[in-house]
Parts: structure tokens; C-alpha cells; sequence
């Protein structure tokens, strides 16, 4: 049995039960929260004095791109897109062609040095590597290993790069969801790029795998764009979520990414199949696809994702607030979906509590040296988690501290920057020969 008691906190625990408390104690076994509050009578085991830090669940990002990761700061594409279709073209389908093992493995371990060190403990990836297929989703789960961090997988199939390529992966999301269906802290699913790049028959096969699998779900992205839409109204759907439920494809551990475009009869299917909607605002406000309406994210309780934008959610939060105030559409409660949406969405697929401080929730906590520059109660403390905190001094996944006073243990961060900066470098030199 191994036990750490963490004191002298302040507990800022949205949706979560309590919610806030001051000068308050974890007790944390066996990497799952035993207490909150108190300090338990009798208690002899190891302590830490936390000294008035402050504390929140570990963030969960429910949609991820972490082989963008070194797209920061690329060379503009030679030739400008001017649509939404055009921008994959001539970006990121040049960016995941360009990708091998050594570049692949350096976008893992700076994206995932990055979400720890922003505090995100659980990633829901949706990875793309044309060119190194088998293997990757071991590399990508191996090195969330190493961080602790509690992990999504899957590995983006598409005919866009031809009907070897589409087996292929096809096969390593299968061979994935065989091999990790056990694994607690890793959830497998059949990553699909989106309707307009697969074909009927390729959907089919999708679908065909998914039989023999228990725990089979798919992660797609639906209806970002017009186009996505216009192309299954060609192929003789009414929709891309008709579509994708007239192959079996919709269940209960579908991940629905985007869904700006989806229409009430797609939220009515959506639902009926239980499927979870993943929204990303900054993403859609940065490719110009338009804005998801408030009141489908309402009645879907949709989660929030970053797409690969960021790996800041609580930036991603503020900045969807933002968005929506900006053009004037209806406000949406972007905490709700961080962490009482993202929480119940995770938690229902590992099968196991993630994303709250509450009695057997999985020991994931973020820690912040907060000095706050106006009074924070229970009534007010949400605002100062959007405009008060900022980096996380401390990050703790599973009971085990990843990150104590800004040093990370066992990870070597200037030898994880440095190759990546190199792995960048030659990145870009082979997207600009695409």
C-alpha cells in the first residue's frame, strides 16, 4: 500500500464535489484520491506540506494532433490555400508525408513534454504518419509512458494516399486496439481522417474490423468544413453522420471531432448511439470553418479538444469565450466542457475516474504557486482559473509527481528540445520538396 498525504491546500475542484476548499488535505493510495478536506485522524504515513498552493484536477484534452507538434513556427506553404481543403492540401498532408520514425518520435516527446508541463495529464491523440505506419501507435504509447500521462490512441486511416496505405492503417489501428484493449491507462480506438477521404468501401472495411472488437469505437473528424458535407450528399447520404451510421460505425465510444456542420437529425442519430462530440474552437476560428452552435454543444454535452493547436487548455477555454464573444454568437460555459464534459467523457471510456478531486478518482492533480491579486472565494474562484492562473508549478499523474517545482523527473528537457529543433528543421527542409 502506498500512501502520501498532500496538506496545506487550496482546492479548486469545478464540478467536482466539494468544489472548493481552503487549507485542505488529499490523501492519496495506490494512485487513487482516498480524502479530500480534513486531515485524517491518525494518519502516520509520508506528508508533504504544500504550502497554500493551489490545486486542480489534471486537465484532459479529448482531441490532440501530437504529430504537429513541430509545426511551430514552419515556412509558409509556397502556394496559399484559399478554402479549408485547400489548407490540408498544402499543410498538414505535406506535414504527416513528411513525418518518419525519428521525426515522429521527437513531435511525441516535445508534444508531450508540453502537456505536462501545461498541466494536461490525459491526451486523446489522433495521430497521422503516412510514410511510418507500423510501430508508430507502440512509439506514441511507450513515450506517453514515460511521462505518466493517461492516453488515447489511434492512427488516422484515409485513401488519400492510396489503398495500400489505407490497409496499412487500418492494420495498425487494429493491431493497437488488440493490444491495448487491457491496458488501464491506454485507450485504443480506429482513427478514420473524415468521410470525404474514404471511400465507401474503405468505410466498409472500417467497419468489418470493428465487428470482432469489444470495445471498438471510431475518432473522426465530421463536418468541419462544407465540403466534408457536400461530399456525402454526392455520394447519395443525407449527411456525414448518416453516412457513418449507415456502416454500423456509431457507437457509444465514438469521438465526433468538430461537428460544425451537423444538423438536428445528425445530433438525434448522434445521441440515440450515444456517441461523444469533441469541440475545438480555436482550431475552427483559425481555419475560418465557421462557428458550432451553442445549443448543439449544450444538449451533446460536447468535450473540448485543441486539434493540435495548443497544448494549453485553459487558453483553449479563454480563447473560445472569446471567439463567440467576438462574432457575437451565445456564450458558452468553456470550464463545463474542460472539466465536468472532457471528465464524464474520458471516464466513461477507460472506465475508471479521471478528471476530478473526488474520493477514488484517479490521483491526477495540477499545483499552481497562486499569490491571487483580489480575494477568491468558492462564489468566484472559476474567473481566476481563467484569468488568474498561469504555469503549473507542480503536476502529479497517478500519484506520482511528473513535475516538483518546475523540474521534471527522469526527463531530460533541454535533450527532448534540442532534437526536436534539429527534427524540425529537417522536417520542414522535406515538406518544402513536396
Amino acid at each position: 500500500m502506498n500512501q502520501i498525504l498532500l496538506s496545506n491546500l487550496r482546492i479548486m475542484n469545478p464540478f467536482g464535489k466539494p468544489k472548493y476548499l481552503e487549507n485542505a488535505s488529499i490523501l492519496i493510495q495506490d494512485g487513487l484520491i482516498r480524502s479530500v478536506g480534513d486531515l485524517p485522524a491518525g494518519y502516520t504515513g509520508e506528508r508533504i506540506d504544500m504550502a497554500g498552493k493551489t490545486v486542480l484536477p489534471g486537465m484532459i484534452n479529448a482531441h490532440n494532433h501530437l504529430y504537429s507538434t513541430l509545426a511551430l513556427g514552419m515556412p509558409a506553404p509556397k502556394k496559399s490555400p484559399g478554402n479549408f481543403v485547400e489548407i490540408l492540401k498544402e499543410i498538414w498532408w505535406k506535414l504527416d508525408l513528411s513525418l518518419d520514425e525519428a521525426s515522429t518520435k521527437a513531435s511525441f516527446e516535445a508534444g508531450l513534454l508540453d502537456c505536462l508541463l501545461n498541466g494536461v495529464t490525459t491526451v486523446i491523440d489522433h495521430h497521422a504518419s503516412p510514410n511510418y505506419i507500423t510501430g508508430a501507435l507502440d512509439l506514441l504509447v511507450e513515450t506517453a509512458k514515460k511521462f505518466g500521462i493517461t492516453l488515447g490512441i489511434c492512427f488516422e486511416a484515409s485513401d488519400r494516399n492510396g489503398e495500400s496505405n489505407f490497409k496499412a492503417e487500418l492494420s495498425e489501428n487494429i493491431a493497437a486496439m488488440i493490444k491495448y484493449d487491457s491496458d488501464p491507462n491506454v485507450l485504443p480506438l480506429l482513427g478514420l481522417h473524415a468521410s470525404f477521404t474514404l471511400s465507401d468501401a474503405s468505410l466498409q472495411q472500417a467497419a468489418e474490423a470493428l465487428k470482432g472488437l469489444e470495445n471498438g469505437g471510431i475518432h473522426i473528424h465530421v463536418a468541419e468544413d462544407l465540403a466534408d458535407e457536400r461530399d456525402a450528399l454526392e455520394r447519395g447520404y443525407d449527411s456525414v453522420i448518416q453516412r457513418l451510421d449507415h456502416f454500423g460505425l456509431l457507437n457509444n465510444r465514438s469521438l465526433i471531432i468538430h461537428g460544425v456542420y451537423i444538423t438536428r437529425q445528425d445530433r438525434h442519430t448522434m445521441l440515440k448511439r450515444g456517441c461523444n462530440l469533441i469541440h475545438n474552437p480555436s482550431s475552427n476560428a483559425g481555419n475560418q470553418v465557421g462557428i458550432l452552435e451553442t445549443e448543439i454543444i449544450d444538449s451533446m454535452n460536447a468535450g473540448l479538444g485543441t486539434d493540435g493547436k495548443q497544448n494549453n487548455m485553459i487558453a483553449e477555454a479563454k480563447e473560445g469565450i472569446h471567439i463567440r464573444a467576438g462574432k457575437g454568437s451565445e456564450p458558452v460555459d468553456y470550464l463545463k466542457l474542460l472539466f465536468k464534459n472532457n471528465s464524464a467523457i474520458v471516464s466513461q471510456l477507460f472506465g475508471k475516474d479521471i478528471g476530478h478531486i473526488n474520493i477514488d478518482s484517479q490521483a491526477d492533480l495540477v499545483f499552481y504557486d497562486y499569490d491571487p491579486r483580489t480575494e477568491v472565494h468558492a462564489h468566484n474562484f472559476m474567473s481566476h482559473i481563467l484569468y488568474g492562473l498561469k504555469a503549473p508549478s507542480d503536476v502529479m499523474t497517478r500519484g506520482i509527481f511528473r513535475m516538483r517545482a518546475r523540474e521534471l523527473s527522469e526527463i531530460d528537457v533541454e535533450t527532448i528540445h534540442q532534437n526536436s529543433r534539429h527534427e524540425s528543421m529537417r522536417l520542414w527542409e522535406k515538406m518544402q520538396k513536396l
